[in-house]
């Protein structure tokens, strides 16, 4: 009887909650719209899809009152200041990139995120060229309200914008981690509910009770603690047998190791571990058949070194951050010898964090996405994704996740295992690379397979190659009594999409729709580097041996055959062929 009515009570006090006005709804955003009561807007409460919804409403209802808002006492300059950066924010609340909460389970203002996404202040500090004041606040204050940074750039930023402080408070917001009114979506079950003092159960009819009378073995969500705050055990179960995400709260703050499992299964899918609402420790990830994929290590709240196994080809690749956009790679062997090392850059369309390259799972892509995320789609099986039966669209508007590109020079070392063996034949090409690396060989046989002649003797033992947006420009390898380097220019190409009836010159004319195949379609051409030449130079820098040439369709239009080393500048002795 007392889990009855605390479930009753829990459902009543959300009910309730859920039952506010817009205006109660925007002071919970921002509790200083409590002093512009007089200019709120009035209606109903909306059930916002998700958090950017939420935000772009609030700055719906800011922008008129900051153009409305008396200006006498500012200057013409401040004036113009002043409708410059309206038109900024308006712009920064149509493209609806907000930052996301990552690590608090409570709204709270987020300065810059750790994606680099700037809330709506941080944005006009970058905007007005003051982008190194916006990240002294983040590292100092970023979750601080306006009026508690005590930054000396806001008094700056106040009389430079021609915003007055109380604007600027008001201009702020608090965000969230988890989509708004998902314990009355209707796939409630397949969403990361936000974790409350509560227990709730599954419905009659949901398929996902257990048979019999007893209540306790139905539950679906449940949050130990006293007076509204976490304390204790919190877990959210897929069904009645099925367990999907436990963790840990002290005194309302994340603690302890947190698991996660594949939903829809009994298999652990990662576990991380917390301290003081921040990430410590090592978050590891599995496949669904068990097998450790990823190690990330967190220093309070921030990754370190990320780890991935690849075990299809027995290899660890380890990372460490150097700044947002780059990180240092090595790559060892599943038993720790060292094959490749150099620098990536972190190619990042979907704004993820610089380590997420790997199947997402549900609080990580419900964190990520929340910024947009549609309430009315029907879970599909038991993987992790959600998928409207009527459009094929999923709950999760998954981003694309970050890829790496090798920049700058890596080296790569002749492997010797257990089984290696001094094998002095001279082999070709191909076979010499597969004996002396075993892993990379694939990799560096795609750089040199246009060479020709290429004389290995007894192999390399070591190989640098200069990449520049993760194409190799320049190889030398390295060897007993061996040296090669061997250059590679591209050309930039535009590549169609190969369909059938697709004619370039009829249905493509820079991105434009068209009428092809009975509808419109819109193409866009991909643009791709080809190899454009391709030959050796010698310890000199000459040029030596076969250089060939290349159309844009990488037909070869011209080869060039030096029988002696010739300077750069130089003529070659034989006449192209």
């Amino acid at each position: 009887m007392r889990k009855i009515a605390l479930i009753i009570f829990s459902l009543a006090f959300i009910q309730s909650a859920n039952a506010k006005s817009l205006y109660e709804q925007l002071c919970e955003f921002n509790f200083n719209w409590k002093k512009h009561a007089n200019v709120a807007p009035v209606g109903t409460a909306i059930d916002f899809a998700s958090d950017q919804k939420y935000v772009q409403t609030h700055l719906t209802y800011v922008l008129p009152i900051l153009r409305a808002n008396p200006t006498d006492e500012f200057t013409a300059e401040q004036k113009k200041t002043r409708l410059h950066l309206i038109s900024i924010l308006e712009k920064y609340r149509l493209a609806g990139r907000f930052p996301v909460n990552y690590f608090r389970t409570e709204r709270t203002p987020i300065f810059i995120d750790e994606d680099n996404t700037h809330c709506a202040l941080g944005y006009l500090l970058e905007q007005t060229g003051l982008e190194p004041i916006a990240k002294e606040i983040a590292e100092q204050e970023n979750y601080d309200w306006v009026k508690d940074i005590e930054h000396e750039s806001i008094p700056h930023l106040q009389v430079l914008s021609g915003f007055t402080v109380e604007e600027l408070k008001l201009i702020q917001g608090a965000y969230d981690f988890y989509m708004p009114n998902a314990f009355y979506a209707p796939n409630k079950y397949e969403i990361p509910q936000k974790p409350e003092v509560i227990e709730a159960f599954f419905e009659e009819g949901s398929g996902r009770r257990a048979l019999g009378g007893d209540e306790s073995v139905n539950t679906w969500c449940k949050g130990e603690g006293e007076d509204g705050v976490l304390h204790g055990r919190w877990e959210q179960r897929y069904s009645a047998r099925l367990p999907w995400i436990i963790g840990y709260f002290s005194n309302g703050k994340r603690t302890g190791q947190w698991r996660e499992y594949y939903q829809g299964t009994d298999k652990l899918c990662r576990t991380e571990n917390w301290r003081n609402d921040k990430l410590n420790g090592i978050r590891k990830r599995f496949s669904r058949e068990g097998e450790l994929i990823e190690e990330i290590l967190f220093k309070d709240g921030v990754a370190v070194t990320k780890t991935n196994y690849d075990l299809n080809q027995s290899l660890r690749f380890v990372r460490k951050p150097i700044d947002s956009t780059n990180v240092y790679t090595e790559i060892y062997t599943i038993e720790g010898a060292l094959l490749a090392a150099g620098n990536e850059t972190v190619h990042n369309p979907g704004g993820l964090l610089w380590f997420q390259n790997i199947e997402l799972t549900a609080l990580n892509t419900f964190a990520i996405t929340s910024r947009d995320i549609s309430t009315s789609n029907s879970y599909s099986g038991d993987d992790e994704s959600f998928i409207d039966p009527n459009t094929g669209s999923g709950l999760y508007n998954t981003p694309p996740l970050v890829e790496y590109k090798k920049v700058g020079d890596w080296i790569f070392y002749r492997e010797y295992t257990a089984d290696y063996k001094n094998d002095t034949t001279k082999l070709d090409l191909l076979n010499g690379l597969k004996r002396d690396f075993e892993h990379n060989w694939s990799l560096l046989y795609n750089v040199l397979h246009e060479v020709e002649d290429l004389d290995l003797k007894s192999g390399y033992d070591s190989v640098r190659i200069a990449y520049r947006d993760n194409y190799a420009e320049d190889f030398y390898g390295y060897g007993k009594e061996l040296y090669t380097h061997v250059e590679l220019r591209y050309r930039e190409v535009r590549r169609f999409p190969m369909y059938a009836n697709f004619n370039p010159q009829r249905d493509y004319w820079g991105g434009q729709q068209h009428s092809y195949g009975g509808g419109f379609e819109k193409y866009h051409a991909e643009i791709v580097k080809i190899v454009r030449s391709v030959g050796q130079y010698n310890e000199n820098r000459e040029r030596i041996g076969v250089w060939k040439y290349f159309d844009a369709n990488h037909q070869l239009s011209k080869k060039e055959i030096y029988v002696q080393p010739e300077g750069v500048s130089d003529i070659p002795r034989v006449a192209a062929r």
